[in-house]
C-alpha cells in the first residue's frame, strides 16, 4: 500500500511496476511531453519537468521506498532534482553502459581543453608583460651604467664554468601549463578506468569460462546477456552502443583465436583489418565534425543576412530574398542533428578505443593460463554476437528518443543535399 500514487500516475504505471517498466514509461512520456515536440504548448515544459522528477524518484530504490511509505516530501534527492533537460539529455547510454565503456569524457574534455588553453595563453601574455615591465625599470639611464653592465658581462664570460651540465642542473625546470597538468590527470584517470573495466569484463566472462563450458552453459550464457541487451537497447543510442561493443568484442576475440592457429596468420590479417577500421572511423568522426561546422557557418551567415536592414542584391543587381524565420528554424534543427551526429561519431571513437584496450588487458593477462585465455576469447565472441544481433521492434523503435530522431533526420537531409 502506497500513500501517494501521483508519481506513478504521471508515468502511467501501477505502484507495483517493475524498474524496466518505469524506465520505458518515462522514456515514452518524456518524448510525448518534450517541449520540442510541443512548441505551441506553454505548459509542456512544466509537464516535462514533473515527469522527470517522478522518474528521478521512482528509478532509485531507496527514494521509491521512501515515497511509497511517506510521500513526496520525504523522497527528495539529497542533491535536489536535476533539471529535466539535463536529465533527458544524458545521451549515449547514460549510466546504463558504465560497466562496459566507463565514463565518456571526450566531448566534456574538449570544452575543458579549450578553456585551459585560453587560460594558458592569457597567463603567458601576462608573464611576458610583467617581464617587459621589469626590464624597462632596470634599463641603464646613463652611459656610465651601460659601460658598467658591459664590463660585468665581459668578466662573467671569462670566468664562467666550462661544464655546461652544472648550469643545466641549476636551471629551474619549465613550469607545466594548466593544459599539460589536466592532460596528465586525464591520462591517469583513463588508465584507472581501463583497469577497472578489465576486471569487470573478466568477471563477466568468468560466468562461462569457469563453468563446465558445455554447449548448454554457452547457450545459458548467451541467453543471460540477451536479456541484458533487451534492456540496454532501449537506452538513448543504446542499440548503436550495443552494436559497437559487439563489433569490438568479436573483432578482438577472433584476432586472439586466429593468432593461436595457422601460425598466427589469421590473427595478423584480422589485426590489419581492424587497424583499417580505426582509420575509417577516424575519417568519419572528422567528416561529421566538419559537416556540423559548415552548417553552423552557413546558419550564422543567413542570420546576419536576415537581421540586416539593407537590401541585398546579387551580381546582376537583382534583389536577394532574405531567409524567413521558418527557414532559419529548419536550419537550426538540421544543425542540432549534425552536431549530435558529430558527437556520436566522437563518442563511438572513444568507446571503441576504450574497449580495445580493455579486451587487450583481458586477453593478455599473464596471470591466466593459455586455456583460460582461449576460453575468454571464445566467450568474448559469443557475447559480441549477442550484442550485434540486438534489435528494436517497430513499436520499440517508435519510442526512440528525440536525439536519435534528430540524427536520423540530419542524415536524411544530408543525403538529399548531395
Amino acid at each position: 500500500m502506497v500513500v501517494d500514487t501521483s508519481y506513478y500516475d504521471l508515468l502511467g504505471v501501477s505502484p507495483d511496476a517493475k524498474a524496466i517498466d518505469i524506465k520505458k514509461a518515462y522514456r515514452k512520456k518524456s518524448i510525448q511531453e518534450h517541449p520540442d515536440k510541443n512548441p505551441n504548448d506553454p505548459s509542456a515544459t512544466e509537464r516535462f519537468q514533473a515527469i522527470s522528477q517522478a522518474y528521478q524518484v521512482l528509478s532509485k530504490d531507496d527514494l521509491r521506498a521512501k515515497y511509497d511509505k511517506f510521500g513526496k516530501e520525504e523522497a527528495i534527492p539529497k542533491e535536489g532534482f536535476e533539471d529535466a533537460a539535463e536529465q533527458f539529455s544524458m545521451i549515449f547510454g547514460g549510466d546504463a553502459f558504465s560497466s562496459y565503456i566507463g565514463e565518456l569524457t571526450l566531448l566534456k574534455n574538449l570544452q575543458k581543453t579549450g578553456e585551459l588553453s585560453a587560460e594558458d595563453e592569457q597567463d603567458e601574455a601576462n608573464e611576458k608583460a610583467n617581464t617587459e615591465e621589469k626590464d624597462s625599470l632596470h634599463e641603464p639611464n646613463s652611459a656610465a651604467e651601460t659601460l658598467k653592465k658591459l664590463q660585468i658581462s665581459d668578466s662573467y664570460e671569462k670566468e664562467k664554468p666550462q661544464d655546461e651540465t652544472n648550469k643545466a642542473a641549476t636551471e629551474k625546470p619549465k613550469k607545466k601549463t594548466k593544459l599539460e597538468i589536466f592532460e596528465e590527470e586525464q591520462k591517469l584517470e583513463k588508465e584507472k578506468s581501463i583497469k577497472e573495466l578489465s576486471k569487470l569484463l573478466s568477471d563477466r566472462l568468468s560466468i562461462l569460462t569457469e563453468s563446465e563450458y558445455s554447449a548448454a552453459c554457452k547457450d545459458s550464457f548467451a541467453k543471460k546477456f540477451e536479456e541484458e541487451a533487451n534492456m540496454l537497447k532501449m537506452e538513448s543510442f543504446g542499440l548503436d552502443i550495443l552494436h559497437t561493443i559487439g563489433y569490438v568484442y568479436c573483432e578482438k576475440g577472433q584476432i586472439y583465436l586466429k593468432s593461436q592457429y595457422v601460425w598466427g596468420f589469421g590473427g595478423v590479417f584480422q589485426s590489419i583489418k581492424a587497424k583499417s577500421g580505426v582509420v575509417m572511423n577516424t575519417l568519419k568522426t572528422v567528416s561529421a565534425a566538419l559537416d556540423a561546422q559548415n552548417t553552423m557557418q552557413e546558419l550564422e551567415k543567413l542570420k546576419a543576412v536576415a537581421e540586416t536592414e539593407e537590401v541585398l542584391r546579387d551580381d546582376k543587381g537583382q534583389e536577394i530574398a532574405k531567409p524567413t524565420a521558418e527557414e532559419l528554424a529548419q536550419l537550426e534543427q538540421l544543425l542540432m542533428g549534425k552536431v549530435l551526429s558529430a558527437a556520436w561519431h566522437g563518442s563511438k571513437f572513444e568507446i571503441m578505443s576504450t574497449l580495445r584496450s580493455v579486451c587487450d588487458n583481458v586477453l593478455e593477462d599473464t596471470r591466466a593460463d593459455k586455456r583460460t585465455l582461449i576460453r575468454r576469447a571464445e566467450a568474448l565472441v559469443i557475447l559480441g554476437q549477442v550484442f550485434k544481433k540486438a534489435f528494436r521492434s517497430k513499436v520499440e523503435q517508435e519510442e526512440a528518443q528525440v536525439f536519435e530522431e534528430l540524427v536520423a533526420d540530419a542524415t536524411k537531409k544530408k543525403s538529399r543535399h548531395k
